[in-house]
């Protein structure tokens, strides 16, 4: 069965196509498209305005960055104005001498290489960190991340399974357009999600990358940091880090019976959790704090279920449309794989029960439910596997659903392009929603 999947590009190598170079090319010409075209359209809002990509939740994670290289996290150079035009997304303790954000330091820390980069062109320190040349650097490192998980991805499915190259194209255009982790790191840069995204995809690859062979050393501190950034950037993650164990002891059983694995991750975890304990340290007096309140899982034994998966207003499927094919996804890893079907069911159903438990099912602002996008990758799993067996054991049925599932990625695309960053209507008003979908395509709704 590899044998006859692989022979689309054992005749491209005899032609003389270096598939290598070009797999490079590709994958820079796709990053730097759509780093240009973010940030030609993030451009177009006004840094005042309350629709600009780091604001709200987005400026309570970028402040770590002008806040520890500009201030020290000190609140004396710090104005209300400034904290008042990002959307209030941190707090200025002026008693104290304190900036205090509630969110962790996981995506700042992953978005520090472009922030130097913008402090680099503007000059260090000659800006308060907020200037739009600032914004064009973690839009573009936004779309970097989303493309290398992509990348990262796809190569780690291909080893799982072995299919042809235009069935693998398919699955990865349903997981990059046909949800919305398009639209976080597209139009929401600032948010957490592209990066542990990003995460998950880089643990994925790691476990996949050795496959049928012993996991090389590189490989399983690649996973562990990873791992760690997962948990760091958004801690109720720890679901993805379980299933992602499960994975790796599905793969390569050895390294979770040595005690070696054990303490390198000890080890990673302390080094990349170290900065948020030294935080919450200086900010709060404690090395370990619940900083969001009262929010939490109030509604877990009613949960919003309903409204997470089809509601118009952030719900799941709505607006992740490729993810309909889950449930059968989900069949067809059973009959190959049993035990990474139920691995991958139980958390994606965990964590959805999680979003329908929390104080605030929608999650603000966003395109869907945004804290599904760094469980995509698992769907991808699910996708990939039905994907590859239609093709080979029910073709009729796959060039069937082929162009239907190119036309709703190309349709979901067309949305999130369009999409004004904030749904506010009742969870069951699909008017919106419909509007959304015809101006992506013909312009101005009629009154």
């Amino acid at each position: 069965m590899e044998m006859q999947s692989s022979e689309p590009l054992q005749t491209l190598r005899s032609s003389g196509f270096n598939w290598r170079r070009w797999r490079w090319f590709l994958l820079a010409a796709f990053m730097a498209f759509f780093a240009w075209s973010s940030i030609d359209t993030n451009s177009k809002v006004p840094l005042d305005d309350w629709k600009h990509d780091l604001r709200a939740d987005a400026s309570g994670y970028y402040i770590y960055l002008p806040g520890f290289f500009h201030h020290g996290m000190r609140a004396a150079g710090v104005t209300d104005s400034l904290r008042a035009a990002v959307g209030l997304g941190f707090t200025i303790d002026r008693e104290h001498d304190r900036l205090i954000t509630k969110y962790t330091c996981g995506p700042a820390i992953l978005m520090l290489p472009f922030f130097l980069i913008a402090e680099g062109i503007t000059g260090w320190g000659a800006t308060d960190g907020w200037s739009r040349t600032h914004h064009q650097a973690i839009e573009a490192g936004a779309i970097i991340y989303w493309s290398l998980g992509l990348y990262l991805l796809i190569t780690a499915l291909w080893r799982r399974r072995r299919t042809a190259p235009f069935v693998a194209a398919l699955a990865l255009g349903a997981i990059a357009f046909g949800t919305n982790t398009f639209y976080y790191a597209y139009r929401a840069a600032g948010y957490s999600h592209v990066y542990s995204f990003f995460a998950v995809c880089v643990a994925i690859h790691a476990v996949y990358a050795d496959r049928g062979a012993v996991m090389r050393p590189a490989m399983r501190w690649l996973f562990l940091f990873a791992c760690a950034f997962i948990v760091l950037i958004r801690p109720v993650d720890v679901v993805a880090v379980i299933a992602l164990l499960g994975m790796l002891y599905l793969q390569h059983r050895s390294e979770l019976r040595s005690p070696g694995f054990y303490l390198g991750g000890l080890i990673a975890g302390l080094i990349v959790v170290a900065p948020q304990l030294i935080y919450w340290k200086f900010a709060h007096g404690h090395w370990i704090v619940y900083s969001y309140g009262d929010e939490g899982f109030s509604n877990w034994a009613s949960p919003w279920i309903a409204e997470v998966l089809i509601a118009p207003m952030n719900g799941l499927l709505p607006h992740a449309p490729a993810l309909f094919l889950l449930p059968f996804g989900a069949v067809a890893l059973w009959r190959e794989d049993k035990r990474l079907a139920v691995l991958l069911s139980v958390s994606i159903l965990l964590i959805l029960y999680s979003f329908a438990a929390w104080h605030a099912w929608a999650f603000g602002c966003g395109y869907g439910m945004r804290p599904f996008v760094q469980y995509t990758p698992f769907a991808a799993l699910m996708i990939w596997f039905l994907l590859a067996r239609l093709h080979e054991r029910r073709p009729p049925l796959f060039w069937g659903l082929a162009p239907l599932l190119v036309l709703v990625c190309f349709v979901n695309y067309r949305a999130m392009l369009q999409y004004g960053t904030c749904y506010v209507w009742d969870a069951w008003d699909w008017l919106p929603y419909g509007r959304n979908l015809w101006e992506a395509f013909f312009g101005r709704f009629p009154s």
